[in-house]
């Protein structure tokens, strides 16, 4: 077997791994792409285009790079021959299609969106950002899970002028590109449905909190003070503890029956060390009563919890990772008695030893914000956040029943003992108090 059919044969077993596969009415014939038979009167032209736009497409999993090229020459025959819009109307069918199948299999539009720049480039999201936004705002979960609907505003606030996929135009290109990677997406767990969305709760007490701990956030980000990040960070991590807890209560007061729905939010994991970045999020979605499993290939990590409690996980993640990161940088590079660069393995142990560090600190405060909490509100807080926490197991096991623990090595003693030291000073401290009314 030589190189290219080894190549065709791995292609094909990878599409029997991920899903199903798309296909037209009618396979596309040979001359129809060489124009014998474009004239003819009964030739159903959108058909012609789609078999054509989908040969393009699955040319990239089953050919070479050369075949495909001389499908996309093609299409611009078919433009030429059938008469404009055609070639647009075909991409636009099949990505109605492959999104509509994306959407049921658990796929959320910016699920869709960060897979196409991970496994293509920031251009190929861009170019079919549009048609990723009104397939999403079609949906019904547009209209019950604000999640969903904040996903596809922001797309189509990113995308305002379409691309026209007329032939030879590059959109086209790179459109067909971004099909052909959407063809075969592996089902994920569904974290919504039309008839259970995830509204925004907590009223207008809750939004003001939000608010507060976005500000001393983005001060603890900014300052230059060590000293002063750790106390803006320790003082937003208490507030939405002690918030997270008293609505906790109140939730168990309206609803006697069982603890509030548990819902999932995916939230991206970038590399580089995205092993140590994905040990972070777990860190802090643990303290904050909310359990985390990473998606490594897929590049972000799945956190399942109440609401307001993954409000805090998102938010601190996005602090505490930008924290992190800016002191690894200040650490500047490893070099070895020898001369060799040690810098990756360094800044490697560094984040997580910064994420293990951080985690024992937000554990120290959420258990402390616990004590506080039974004291306010007796020996009823414990149930309520046990039920909590079970609540949270069975979701995560429903979603992941193959769920595989795994570990990050340490090879750089220094770099372990500075992310640690770093851990310490990033902002988690109690500063002045705030009124949370």
């Amino acid at each position: 077997m030589n190189k290219r059919q080894r190549r065709k044969a791995k292609k094909q077993q990878k599409q029997q791994r991920t899903g199903q596969r798309f296909r037209c009415g009618a396979a596309p014939r040979r001359e129809w792409f060489d124009g014998r038979r474009l004239d003819e009167g009964h030739i159903d032209r959108d058909q012609v285009a789609r078999a054509g736009v989908l040969a393009a497409a699955e040319c990239l999993w089953t050919e070479t790079e050369s075949d495909h090229q001389l499908l996309l020459d093609a299409l611009a025959i078919i433009e030429d021959r059938l008469g404009p819009g055609v070639i647009h109307r075909a991409v636009t069918y099949w990505f109605g299609l492959v999104l509509d199948a994306a959407w049921t299999n658990g796929w959320q539009p910016a699920d869709v969106l960060r897979h196409l720049r991970r496994t293509l480039t920031a251009r190929h999201a861009a170019a079919v950002a549009g048609l990723i936004a009104a397939s999403g705002g079609a949906r019904p979960e547009a209209a019950v899970d604000d999640r969903w609907a904040d996903q596809v505003a922001s797309l189509s606030a990113d995308d305002r002028d379409r691309p026209d996929f007329a032939p030879p135009s590059p959109s086209l290109s790179l459109a067909v590109e971004a099909l052909s990677r959407l063809l075969y997406l592996a089902p994920l767990p569904r974290l919504s449905s039309p008839s259970g969305g995830t509204r925004r709760s907590g009223g207008p007490s809750s939004a003001a909190m939000l608010d507060r701990v976005r500000a001393l956030l983005a001060k603890a980000e900014s300052t230059t003070f060590p000293e002063e990040a750790e106390a803006l960070t320790a003082k937003a991590q208490e507030l939405m503890a002690r918030h997270a807890i008293d609505a906790a209560m109140l939730d168990a007061k309206h609803h006697a029956a069982g603890p509030s729905a548990v819902v999932g939010w995916r939230i991206g994991v970038d590399d580089p060390y995205a092993a140590a970045k994905s040990l972070l999020l777990d860190r802090i979605a643990r303290a904050n009563r909310c359990r985390a499993v990473w998606s490594k290939d897929l590049g972000f990590t799945t956190v399942f919890g109440d609401r307001s409690d993954l409000e805090m996980v998102e938010l601190l993640f996005t602090s505490l990772l930008v924290q992190g990161t800016d002191a690894m940088l200040r650490a500047g590079r490893s070099i070895d008695r020898y001369g060799t660069s040690r810098t990756r393995s360094f800044r490697q142990s560094f984040l997580v030893a910064y994420a293990s560090r951080i985690g024992e600190r937000l554990a120290a405060a959420s258990a402390s914000a616990v004590a506080e909490g039974t004291e306010r509100h007796g020996e009823a807080l414990l149930p309520v956040l046990v039920s909590r926490a079970e609540a949270v197991r069975e979701a995560i096991e429903e979603a992941f029943p193959d769920m595989v623990e795994h570990g990050t090595n340490i090879s750089n003693y220094s770099g372990w003992v500075a992310g640690r030291a770093a851990a310490d000073l990033a902002s988690l401290g109690v500063a002045e108090e705030l009124p949370i009314g």
